[in-house]
Parts: structure tokens; C-alpha cells; sequence
């Protein structure tokens, strides 16, 4: 194998082409598995578990392709160990948490953007659109609790913690999210608060 940034001859590299297209997957006759269904499922780009023992498709695996165990098993092992030593299991979470603070950070505040069909650039993008503030007031702090404006969008298109690029709109601070999502909810609710701050005026 060459190493990383060596360079290597053009007949050695055919050669390689050559060992690849020979090689014989390790799960061929294991399992009912013949080589061409084999290749076949690896062509589609389907990917093996090692623990369903399936092809199954890559979507199931995250966004690290090179893991032989897709997500549904890697949940089903996880319960397991969790179920074995749960205060074992929780203080290695917690240490690996706040040993890698800054990329979990990051790892969840990117599937949280994604739960919402949107990217960390999708958010940049729109926050420099509306000035670096909410859409609404235009207040740059979005609340005591986070430090990202909230993703907003149309309810009725996706599910309440979920949305699409047809339903998502701007990005709202904590106290108009919460405002708006009444408005849209009951129509009356602008009208009743009026009234009820008059009744106090």
C-alpha cells in the first residue's frame, strides 16, 4: 500500500486496478452470498453490517461510510451497554463530552441544523441577510439559553421539529419565535393580549 502523498507508477497503479477488480470480498460464501450478488449490492453502493448481517443502504450508516454497523445496530449495542452499567456508561459519555467539547458542540449543533433541512453556511448565509439579527426585532442576542437564532418555519408543511426548504423562512430570536408560533396557532391571540393589557392600563 503507498503511503499518503506518494506518488506511484503508472504501472503499478494499473496493477493495483487490476488486484481490485480480482479481490474477493471476505463475505463471499458466508451467509447464502454468492460473489455476484456480492458485487453487485457494492456497485449499487450499498454498504455490509457486520451486525445485521445485510447490505443495507448507505444513509444507514451516517456520514462515516467506513463503519461496518449500521446506525440501527450501533443503537441496538448502545441500549445494551447502557442497560449493563448505566452509571458506568453515563460518566464515559460525560468525560468524552467535555473531552471533546468544542467538536460535540459542533456535531450537535450541525444535526440540530439538519433536523431542519439547513446547514451551518444555510444559517450564516441568512443571518447576514437580515443584518446579524432576528428577522422581527432585529435583537442579536436570541436568549438567555443559546447562542443561535432560532430556525423558523411554517408548522403546517412539516413536523413541529422538523422542516423543509418549502416551510423554512428566517431566523427569529427566542421571544418572537415563541410569539409568532402563538399568532399562528390562534389567530386571536394578538387581539386577547391587547385586551387583556388594557383591562391593566
Amino acid at each position: 500500500m503507498p503511503r499518503k502523498g506518494h506518488k506511484v507508477s503508472e504501472e503499478t497503479r494499473l496493477k493495483m486496478i487490476a488486484a481490485r477488480a480480482t479481490h474477493k470480498p471476505h463475505i463471499v460464501g458466508r451467509y447464502g452470498l454468492t460473489e455476484e450478488t456480492v458485487r453487485a449490492e457494492l456497485a449499487a453502493g450499498r454498504i455490509w453490517c457486520s451486525d445485521c448481517k445485510s447490505f443495507r443502504d448507505s444513509s444507514f450508516f451516517g456520514n462515516d461510510k467506513r463503519k461496518n454497523r449500521c446506525k440501527d445496530c450501533s443503537h441496538k449495542r448502545n441500549i445494551g451497554k447502557y442497560a449493563k452499567d448505566s452509571v458506568g456508561e453515563r460518566e464515559r459519555r460525560k468525560a468524552y463530552y467535555w473531552a471533546n467539547v468544542d467538536a460535540e458542540r459542533k456535531r450537535r449543533k450541525d444535526e440540530a441544523f439538519a433536523k431542519y433541512g439547513a446547514t451551518r453556511e444555510w444559517y450564516d448565509s441568512k443571518l447576514a441577510e437580515q443584518g446579524g439579527g432576528c428577522a422581527i426585532c432585529g435583537a442579536t442576542i436570541p436568549d438567555a439559553r443559546s447562542k443561535f437564532m432560532f430556525v423558523d418555519h411554517r408548522h403546517e408543511c412539516c413536523n413541529p421539529r422538523q422542516a423543509c426548504d418549502k416551510c423554512r423562512r428566517g431566523l427569529l430570536c427566542g421571544r418572537c419565535n415563541s410569539s409568532l408560533e402563538r399568532i399562528e396557532t390562534d389567530p386571536q391571540w394578538g387581539i386577547k393580549a391587547l385586551a387583556y393589557l388594557g383591562r391593566y392600563a
